[in-house]
């Protein structure tokens, strides 16, 4: 498992750029928010461990349901949208007390995943913009 050092969950959505989605997070529930925050965090965190990957969509239940106890996220079977391929990703997150930050992530990330998995895991080959 790869032990980051540095989170960046909360400065992702402290940027103004980001004000529409820290917004948007208020508004749902806890486990919900827990879940969105710890995608956050996950996407930085392989964009910033392995350059090649620019994660721009996160399912942390493709392969797996997750365990939420308390504030904290297991994530056995996630998967990460990198360049339109998709690849596992494993994780354990736990969000602060008010659940404004990470403080505690680790991850790893598996294969790539077949495109005739995508469909049966609801993995999407695109964002869906309409052109």
């Amino acid at each position: 498992m790869v032990r980051p050092t540095q989170l960046f969950s909360a400065a992702i959505l402290a940027d103004p750029r980001s004000k529409q989605a820290r917004e948007g997070m208020r508004q749902l529930a806890t486990g919900e928010r827990i879940v969105q925050l710890c995608n956050i965090e996950a996407m930085e965190q392989v964009r910033r461990w392995k350059a090649e990957f620019k994660p721009d969509f996160l399912v942390a239940y493709a392969m797996a349901d997750t365990k939420l106890s308390g504030l904290t996220l297991q994530a056995e079977g996630g998967a990460f949208r990198s360049n339109r391929h998709w690849y596992n990703i494993k994780f354990k997150c736990e969000a602060s007390p008010d659940i404004e930050k990470i403080v505690a992530f680790e991850f790893s990330v598996g294969e790539e995943i077949p495109e005739s998995e995508w469909e049966t895991r609801f993995l999407p080959a695109d964002d869906g913009q309409a052109d």
